[in-house]
Protein backbone atom coordinates (compact mmCIF):
# COMPACT_ATOMS: atom_id res chain seq x y z
CA UNK A 1 0.00 0.00 0.00
CA UNK A 2 1.40 3.38 -0.94
CA UNK A 3 1.88 6.41 1.28
CA UNK A 4 -1.43 7.94 0.29
CA UNK A 5 -3.39 5.04 1.74
CA UNK A 6 -1.39 4.56 4.93
CA UNK A 7 -3.03 5.50 8.19
CA UNK A 8 -0.85 7.28 10.72
CA UNK A 9 -1.14 9.85 13.51
CA UNK A 10 -0.29 12.68 11.13
CA UNK A 11 -1.30 12.95 7.47
CA UNK A 12 0.89 15.60 5.91
CA UNK A 13 -0.90 16.71 2.78
CA UNK A 14 0.14 19.33 0.28
CA UNK A 15 -2.05 21.95 1.94
CA UNK A 16 -0.84 21.25 5.49
CA UNK A 17 2.02 23.76 5.47
CA UNK A 18 -0.26 26.49 4.16
CA UNK A 19 -2.93 25.73 6.77
CA UNK A 20 -0.38 25.71 9.61
CA UNK A 21 1.05 29.02 8.38
CA UNK A 22 -2.44 30.54 8.33
CA UNK A 23 -3.13 29.25 11.85
CA UNK A 24 0.10 30.77 13.14
CA UNK A 25 -0.57 34.11 11.42
CA UNK A 26 -4.16 34.44 12.66
CA UNK A 27 -3.17 33.37 16.18
CA UNK A 28 -0.41 35.98 16.30
CA UNK A 29 -2.83 38.65 15.07
CA UNK A 30 -5.45 37.79 17.70
CA UNK A 31 -2.82 37.76 20.45
CA UNK A 32 -1.57 41.19 19.35
CA UNK A 33 -5.12 42.58 19.40
CA UNK A 34 -5.60 41.09 22.87
CA UNK A 35 -2.47 42.86 24.09
CA UNK A 36 -3.36 46.31 22.79
CA UNK A 37 -7.10 46.27 23.60
CA UNK A 38 -8.91 45.40 26.87
CA UNK A 39 -11.91 43.91 25.03
CA UNK A 40 -11.63 40.35 26.41
CA UNK A 41 -14.24 38.03 24.88
CA UNK A 42 -14.75 40.33 21.92
CA UNK A 43 -11.17 39.64 20.84
CA UNK A 44 -10.83 36.08 22.14
CA UNK A 45 -13.73 34.96 20.00
CA UNK A 46 -11.38 35.40 17.04
CA UNK A 47 -9.36 32.43 18.31
CA UNK A 48 -12.12 30.24 16.89
CA UNK A 49 -10.82 31.06 13.40
CA UNK A 50 -7.45 29.30 13.81
CA UNK A 51 -9.13 26.62 15.95
CA UNK A 52 -11.48 25.63 13.16
CA UNK A 53 -8.60 25.80 10.67
CA UNK A 54 -6.93 23.09 12.79
CA UNK A 55 -9.59 20.71 11.43
CA UNK A 56 -7.74 20.75 8.09
CA UNK A 57 -4.44 19.66 9.63
CA UNK A 58 -4.57 15.91 9.21
CA UNK A 59 -3.47 15.22 12.76
CA UNK A 60 -6.12 14.20 15.27
CA UNK A 61 -4.46 16.13 18.11
CA UNK A 62 -4.31 19.45 16.24
CA UNK A 63 -7.49 20.98 17.81
CA UNK A 64 -6.25 20.20 21.32
CA UNK A 65 -2.74 21.45 20.61
CA UNK A 66 -4.17 24.68 19.21
CA UNK A 67 -6.48 25.05 22.21
CA UNK A 68 -3.57 24.63 24.62
CA UNK A 69 -1.66 27.38 22.80
CA UNK A 70 -4.67 29.72 22.87
CA UNK A 71 -5.20 29.15 26.59
CA UNK A 72 -1.53 29.89 27.21
CA UNK A 73 -1.73 33.10 25.19
CA UNK A 74 -4.89 34.22 26.99
CA UNK A 75 -3.14 33.60 30.31
CA UNK A 76 -0.09 35.51 29.14
CA UNK A 77 -2.16 38.49 28.02
CA UNK A 78 -3.76 38.66 31.47
CA UNK A 79 -0.31 39.38 32.90
CA UNK A 80 1.20 41.77 30.38
CA UNK A 81 -1.80 43.58 28.86
CA UNK A 82 -3.81 46.51 30.21
CA UNK A 83 -6.78 45.49 32.38
CA UNK A 84 -9.55 47.84 33.48
CA UNK A 85 -11.75 45.24 35.27
CA UNK A 86 -11.39 43.52 38.67
CA UNK A 87 -9.05 40.54 38.76
CA UNK A 88 -11.80 38.07 39.72
CA UNK A 89 -14.01 39.18 36.84
CA UNK A 90 -11.11 38.87 34.40
CA UNK A 91 -10.31 35.38 35.74
CA UNK A 92 -13.91 34.20 35.38
CA UNK A 93 -14.00 35.52 31.81
CA UNK A 94 -10.86 33.56 30.96
CA UNK A 95 -12.16 30.38 32.59
CA UNK A 96 -15.46 30.68 30.72
CA UNK A 97 -13.78 31.17 27.37
CA UNK A 98 -11.31 28.35 28.09
CA UNK A 99 -14.29 26.04 28.56
CA UNK A 100 -15.72 27.19 25.22
CA UNK A 101 -12.43 26.45 23.49
CA UNK A 102 -12.16 22.97 25.00
CA UNK A 103 -15.73 22.05 24.06
CA UNK A 104 -15.19 23.32 20.51
CA UNK A 105 -11.94 21.36 20.26
CA UNK A 106 -13.79 18.16 21.25
CA UNK A 107 -16.41 18.75 18.55
CA UNK A 108 -13.73 19.41 15.92
CA UNK A 109 -11.80 16.32 17.02
CA UNK A 110 -14.92 14.14 16.70
CA UNK A 111 -15.68 15.59 13.27
CA UNK A 112 -12.11 14.90 12.19
CA UNK A 113 -12.34 11.28 13.35
CA UNK A 114 -15.56 10.82 11.39
CA UNK A 115 -14.04 12.28 8.23
CA UNK A 116 -10.91 10.16 8.67
CA UNK A 117 -12.91 6.93 9.08
CA UNK A 118 -14.95 7.78 6.01
CA UNK A 119 -11.82 8.57 4.05
CA UNK A 120 -10.08 5.34 5.00
CA UNK A 121 -13.23 3.36 4.18
CA UNK A 122 -13.43 5.03 0.78
CA UNK A 123 -9.76 4.31 0.08
CA UNK A 124 -10.24 0.65 0.98
CA UNK A 125 -13.31 0.49 -1.25
CA UNK A 126 -11.38 2.04 -4.12
CA UNK A 127 -8.51 -0.41 -3.63
CA UNK A 128 -10.91 -3.36 -3.70
CA UNK A 129 -12.56 -1.97 -6.84
CA UNK A 130 -9.20 -1.60 -8.58
CA UNK A 131 -8.35 -5.27 -7.99
CA UNK A 132 -11.84 -6.68 -8.57
CA UNK A 133 -12.43 -9.05 -11.49
CA UNK A 134 -15.95 -7.67 -11.79
CA UNK A 135 -16.52 -4.56 -13.86
CA UNK A 136 -17.35 -1.62 -11.58
CA UNK A 137 -18.67 1.72 -12.78
CA UNK A 138 -19.60 4.69 -10.61
CA UNK A 139 -22.01 7.24 -12.04
CA UNK A 140 -23.15 10.62 -10.74
CA UNK A 141 -25.47 13.01 -12.50
CA UNK A 142 -25.76 10.63 -15.42
CA UNK A 143 -22.03 10.64 -16.12
CA UNK A 144 -19.40 8.05 -15.30
CA UNK A 145 -16.95 9.34 -12.69
CA UNK A 146 -15.04 6.12 -12.10
CA UNK A 147 -14.42 2.81 -13.87
CA UNK A 148 -12.11 0.10 -12.61
CA UNK A 149 -9.67 -1.68 -14.96
CA UNK A 150 -12.11 -4.56 -15.52
CA UNK A 151 -14.81 -2.06 -16.49
CA UNK A 152 -12.47 -0.32 -18.91
CA UNK A 153 -11.71 -3.65 -20.57
CA UNK A 154 -15.35 -4.70 -20.67
CA UNK A 155 -16.33 -1.60 -22.62
CA UNK A 156 -13.20 -1.55 -24.82
CA UNK A 157 -11.98 1.77 -23.42
CA UNK A 158 -8.59 3.10 -24.46
CA UNK A 159 -6.66 6.39 -24.00
CA UNK A 160 -8.53 7.86 -26.96
CA UNK A 161 -11.94 6.68 -25.77
CA UNK A 162 -12.09 6.82 -21.99
CA UNK A 163 -15.03 5.57 -19.99
CA UNK A 164 -14.77 8.26 -17.30
CA UNK A 165 -16.74 11.33 -18.39
CA UNK A 166 -18.89 9.28 -20.76
CA UNK A 167 -22.67 9.51 -20.55
CA UNK A 168 -23.95 6.40 -18.74
CA UNK A 169 -27.06 6.17 -20.90
CA UNK A 170 -24.81 5.96 -23.97
CA UNK A 171 -23.64 2.54 -22.78
CA UNK A 172 -27.18 1.15 -22.67
CA UNK A 173 -29.06 -0.18 -25.66
CA UNK A 174 -31.63 2.42 -26.83
CA UNK A 175 -34.46 -0.08 -26.32
CA UNK A 176 -33.63 -0.36 -22.62
CA UNK A 177 -32.27 3.13 -21.98
CA UNK A 178 -35.40 4.65 -20.43
CA UNK A 179 -35.94 1.63 -18.18
CA UNK A 180 -32.34 1.55 -16.95
CA UNK A 181 -32.26 5.31 -16.30
CA UNK A 182 -35.41 4.88 -14.20
CA UNK A 183 -33.71 2.12 -12.21
CA UNK A 184 -30.71 4.39 -11.62
CA UNK A 185 -33.01 7.13 -10.28
CA UNK A 186 -34.63 4.62 -7.92
CA UNK A 187 -31.19 3.52 -6.74
CA UNK A 188 -30.30 7.14 -5.92
CA UNK A 189 -33.29 7.09 -3.55
CA UNK A 190 -31.87 4.13 -1.65
CA UNK A 191 -33.15 1.12 -3.60
CA UNK A 192 -30.90 -1.79 -4.56
CA UNK A 193 -31.31 -3.29 -7.99
CA UNK A 194 -30.25 -6.60 -9.54
CA UNK A 195 -30.83 -6.69 -13.28
CA UNK A 196 -30.25 -9.64 -15.57
CA UNK A 197 -29.32 -9.64 -19.24
CA UNK A 198 -29.04 -5.89 -19.76
CA UNK A 199 -28.27 -4.97 -23.35
CA UNK A 200 -25.31 -2.60 -23.48
CA UNK A 201 -23.00 -1.09 -26.07
CA UNK A 202 -19.21 -0.92 -25.87
CA UNK A 203 -17.28 2.18 -26.88
CA UNK A 204 -16.26 0.46 -30.11
CA UNK A 205 -19.92 -0.05 -31.01
CA UNK A 206 -20.15 -3.76 -30.28
CA UNK A 207 -23.07 -5.06 -28.22
CA UNK A 208 -22.80 -7.02 -25.00
CA UNK A 209 -25.09 -8.47 -22.37
CA UNK A 210 -24.43 -8.05 -18.67
CA UNK A 211 -25.99 -8.74 -15.31
CA UNK A 212 -25.93 -5.57 -13.20
CA UNK A 213 -26.12 -4.84 -9.47
CA UNK A 214 -26.91 -1.21 -8.63
CA UNK A 215 -26.40 0.40 -5.22
CA UNK A 216 -26.21 3.92 -3.83
CA UNK A 217 -22.80 5.10 -2.57
CA UNK A 218 -20.92 8.30 -1.81
CA UNK A 219 -17.88 8.82 -4.04
CA UNK A 220 -15.45 11.65 -3.31
CA UNK A 221 -18.16 13.26 -1.21
CA UNK A 222 -20.74 13.06 -4.02
CA UNK A 223 -23.90 10.90 -4.04
CA UNK A 224 -23.49 8.34 -6.78
CA UNK A 225 -24.59 4.95 -8.09
CA UNK A 226 -22.22 2.00 -8.17
CA UNK A 227 -22.89 -0.52 -10.92
CA UNK A 228 -21.23 -3.93 -10.73
CA UNK A 229 -21.36 -5.76 -14.05
CA UNK A 230 -20.74 -9.35 -15.06
CA UNK A 231 -21.05 -10.78 -18.57
CA UNK A 232 -24.37 -12.53 -19.09
CA UNK A 233 -24.85 -15.53 -21.32
CA UNK A 234 -28.14 -14.24 -22.73
CA UNK A 235 -29.82 -10.86 -22.95
CA UNK A 236 -33.30 -10.34 -21.59
CA UNK A 237 -35.98 -9.87 -24.21
CA UNK A 238 -36.88 -6.26 -24.93
CA UNK A 239 -40.27 -5.08 -23.70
Amino acid sequence: MDANTSVGPIRWEERTLGVVSLIVATTALVFYLDLITPLGLTVWILYFIPLYLAFYVRWSGAPFAATAVFIGLIGTSSVISYRDVPFLYALLNRLFFTGMLVVSAVFIWNAGRTVERFRVSEEHHRLLAETSLDSIIVSSGGRIIYANPAGERMFAADPGHELVGHDLSGLVDPAERESICGRVRQTMKGARMHLRGVRMTRLDGQSLCADAALSEIVWDGTPAVQIVLRPAGQCARAG
